[in-house]
C-alpha cells in the first residue's frame, strides 16, 4: 500500500510540475507562488520516494 500511494505522489509531482509551468506561461500568476509551489512539488516528490523506500 505505501509504495502505492509512493508512486502516485511521485507520478503526480512529476506531471504538476511542468504543469505549473505552462500555467504560469499561458496564464500568469503572482511570481511569489513559482517558487513556494515548486518547493511543495519537491517535498511531494521526496515523501513519495521516503514511502517507496521503506520495506515492510
Amino acid at each position: 500500500m505505501r509504495n502505492q500511494i509512493g508512486f502516485l505522489l511521485q507520478f503526480a509531482a512529476l506531471v504538476l510540475l511542468p504543469l505549473l509551468i505552462i500555467w504560469q506561461l499561458n496564464f500568469g500568476f503572482p511570481l511569489i507562488w513559482m517558487p513556494a509551489l515548486t518547493v511543495a512539488g519537491i517535498v511531494m516528490f521526496y515523501v513519495g520516494h521516503h514511502l517507496r523506500q521503506q520495506t515492510p
